[in-house]
């Protein structure tokens, strides 16, 4: 019987060993999400995820149908991993106690089920009574594991200087940019609950209608169903143009560390912090403008008019994220190849395929959206159909695949991943998202020819299959706890 008792003990080690740790939720939330991109059309088909017959009668301008899916299907997987390697680089995995087993718990152990849950969710769920609102109820315990467990990081990493005994002072300008990255990510999806509550439940009790409208009034100057309307979508917008920018700064923290920030030089520090400290500002300010135009009655105005063109003032503030990037993204180049460096070089594929990912973000959202924003006399014109193709463009490429593909990246290189592997990886990366920007943007600028379009699904295929790859590769190099934290956390 003890012979029985210890065998069981051991399975049960080996079990929490295997499927219980970063390594394998980064592998199976890859898997998750890549898959559910794959089924899309299947999915389109069968739910057309552009229908606005699905829209609620409180968003009716959002894309219900495929908010829910991109949620579901690839942004809890997304932000499940990012959470995964800030517990890594920083060092979190060493943290004992109540607070360091419930971070595991939360991440690991729900996370773990979490995924699926959001995925299948995300995949069927048209709106909250479709199929009994079965797959509308699999989002809610996905998410709320997603809370949990960005909560106990962000409690973590407030209290880990204190208890790795580093002390506040030591820990680095990248660990307080990454710090408030979490912390105004984490504000922005309370934003993003505020409106799937209206979206769902409308404006109930009275105390929610009463806040709605007495909120609009000044605005709207009158109190009806229409007030409720816009303030649901100026909430709907104000968390997704706060969470993505907030997000993508996180992940230029994140290369920052796992690429050797530690071992930078003096010089190459000195432009990064010009970078780190222009994010946390800009940061700051995203969350100040999206809080008050989203939840308050602030009218984001436009800037640098002339007739209709002009660009809004929080395209504005979060280009200003992306400039204090291009200083991060300097350093890296400068660090990059030398002695004493990183040790990455741009004759790495996988590294090139980051720096690569970098300067299209770039060239997509802020080159390309001004142009736009100082033409919009033709693109809300006769150009229409061409603004909202670079919308979903820009959307789905710049803001949604590109970081993920460099989040991707992040995980690799923690874990190791090399040799023949990490260049086919980088190769299909880089091809894939070369081919989708080149597509894309003749698509989306040139012609509306729909077998361009299709092209640029090659791409995406290119770089799921890389992602794939990768993991799988990861799959194979074993699933125990990879301690690289603390000495990447400075």
């Amino acid at each position: 019987m003890d012979g029985v008792l210890q065998t069981m003990k051991i399975n049960l080690k080996d079990i929490t060993l295997r499927y219980f740790n970063a390594r394998f939720l980064c592998y199976w939330s890859i898997v998750w999400a890549v898959g559910v991109m794959a089924i899309s059309p299947v999915v389109n088909y069968v739910t057309p995820l552009l229908n606005s017959g699905y829209n609620s009668q409180w968003t009716p301008d959002i894309l219900y149908r495929l908010n829910m899916y991109w949620h579901g299907g690839i942004f809890l997987p997304w932000v499940i991993v990012l959470l995964t390697v800030v517990y890594v680089v920083i060092g979190l995995d060493s943290m004992k106690g109540v607070l360091g087993r419930l971070v595991r718990i939360f991440l690991f152990g729900f996370g773990f089920f979490a995924v699926p849950l959001a995925g299948i969710g995300g995949i069927f769920n048209v709106t909250d009574k479709f199929a009994w609102g079965i797959p509308h109820l699999l989002e809610y315990p996905g998410f709320a594991v997603l809370d949990l467990a960005s909560v106990a990081i962000m409690i973590s990493l407030i209290v880990y200087p204190r208890l790795s005994g580093k002390g506040y002072r030591k820990m680095g300008l990248p660990f307080y940019v990454l710090l408030l990255c979490v912390i105004g990510s984490f504000i922005a999806a309370m934003l993003g609950y505020v409106a799937a509550y209206i979206t769902v439940s409308g404006p109930s009790p009275p105390i929610v209608s009463h806040y709605i409208n007495s909120t609009m009034y000044p605005v709207l100057g009158y109190y009806n169903s229409t007030a409720v309307i816009t303030f649901a979508q100026n909430v709907v917008g104000s968390h997704s143009h706060a969470m993505l920018p907030i997000l993508m700064a996180g992940i230029v923290v994140l290369v920052a560390i796992v690429c050797g920030y530690d071992v930078w030089s003096k010089g190459q520090k000195i432009i990064s912090s010009i970078g780190f400290l222009t994010m946390f500002g800009s940061v700051i300010a995203v969350l100040g403008i999206y809080l008050a135009s989203g939840i308050g009655n602030y009218q984001v105005p436009t800037l640098f008019a002339s007739g209709p063109n002009g660009v809004a003032q929080d395209d504005i503030i979060t280009g200003v994220v992306g400039l204090g990037a291009l200083f991060v993204l300097v350093a890296l180049l400068l660090a990059s190849g030398k002695k004493g460096g990183n040790g990455h070089t741009i004759k790495d594929p996988l590294f090139a395929s980051v720096v690569i990912a970098w300067i299209i973000i770039y060239l997509v959202i802020p080159v390309n959206g001004f142009y736009i924003n100082f033409n919009e006399a033709f693109y809300s014109g006769a150009g229409s159909a061409f603004d909202d193709a670079y919308t979903r463009f820009h959307q789905d490429y710049a803001f949604f695949l590109l970081p993920i593909l460099v989040t991707t990246f992040l995980i690799f290189e923690m874990f190791e991943i090399s040799g023949i592997k990490r260049k086919r990886v980088g190769y299909l990366y880089i091809s894939g998202e070369i081919i989708i920007f080149v597509l894309g943007e003749i698509y989306s600028m040139v012609t509306l020819n729909p077998y361009v379009l299709y092209g640029a699904g090659f791409g995406g295929a290119l770089v799921a299959v890389g992602a794939l790859m990768g993991a799988r590769a990861l799959n194979k190099t074993g699933f125990e706890n990879n301690q690289l934290g603390s000495e990447r956390s400075q």
